[in-house]
């Protein structure tokens, strides 16, 4: 378990101050020492919290579907293993495939998902990414710091300004997490999706490679950029991000990526 520091329990922290989003987050956790910890770190952040054991009692979420901008999946590398024994890879995975992000409804997976786990080993955290979770965090952080970046994953995404961003014929409905061309949608997956709304966000600026490993896939900037450069190659096919559809989007070796418009109005497709 987490220990919080008598001084750092005893801080007193607004909740649902103005300009926060607020919101209710999911967490699901075998242990509930865990959840406790999660929650509390959430309320400090400004969010409530509901707690599941497992994810087959996800049926006592029916009505509050729409209240939940979020879910924590709590992963731990000794469910069963008993104190000073560890587990490797391959059992540790097996164990949590309970709680994979891709056991998620359809409609918990299209909001955020993060992994707050004590298994931190690279082969581990990749494979939940690709899963579908959004962020990995350490759960043996310090409270403090793992609260920071809970708030940063949600602050970030929590809130979709006007629910859409929309250039010339493309729109992005931030909320459904769903992306049109021309009227037509286009199936990007999650982290596309993520990649090309950043992209879009960030269009005209060069965005480095390691901006990119951290922001989009939450993974230390100096890992293997070939998940990036996978990730851009299907969008821009995807999203016909060519100089005849009225956008280049660049890629600048070893450097990253520039998302620029060719022509004032970007031509119908």
């Amino acid at each position: 378990m987490v220990n919080i520091s008598p001084q750092y329990r005893d801080r007193e922290y607004p909740r649902n101050l103005p300009g926060r989003p607020g919101g209710a987050v999911l967490i699901v956790s075998v242990r509930h020492s865990d959840a406790v910890v999660i929650a509390e770190l959430l309320s400090r952040a400004g969010y409530r919290s509901q707690w599941l054991g497992s994810l087959a009692n996800l049926h006592a979420l029916a009505h509050r579907k729409g209240d939940l901008i979020a879910t924590v999946l709590c992963h731990r590398s000794r469910l069963s293993q008993g104190v000073g024994r560890t587990v490797n890879q391959s059992q540790y995975a097996r164990s949590d495939q309970s709680s994979m992000p891709s056991q998620l409804p359809v409609h918990l997976r299209s909001k955020r998902v993060i992994i707050v786990s004590d298994c931190t080993a690279e082969d581990t955290v990749v494979s939940l990414l690709q899963d579908g979770a959004h962020h990995c965090f350490n759960l043996n952080d310090p409270p403090l710091v793992l609260q920071v970046r809970l708030e940063a994953a949600l602050r970030r995404h929590g809130r979709a300004r006007d629910g859409s961003i929309i250039q010339g014929d493309i729109r992005f409905d931030l909320q459904k997490r769903r992306v049109t061309r021309a009227g037509k949608a286009v199936d990007l997956s999650p982290k596309e999706f993520e990649l090309a709304v950043y992209l879009f966000s960030n269009r005209g600026r060069v965005v480095d490679n390691s901006e990119l490993m951290t922001s989009i896939w939450s993974l230390p900037p100096e890992m293997d950029t070939r998940r990036i450069d996978t990730a851009a190659c299907r969008v821009r096919k995807k999203l016909k991000l060519d100089t005849a559809h009225g956008w280049e989007l660049k890629r600048l070796r070893r450097i990253g990526y520039r998302l620029v418009a060719v022509s004032r109005y970007p031509v119908e497709s």
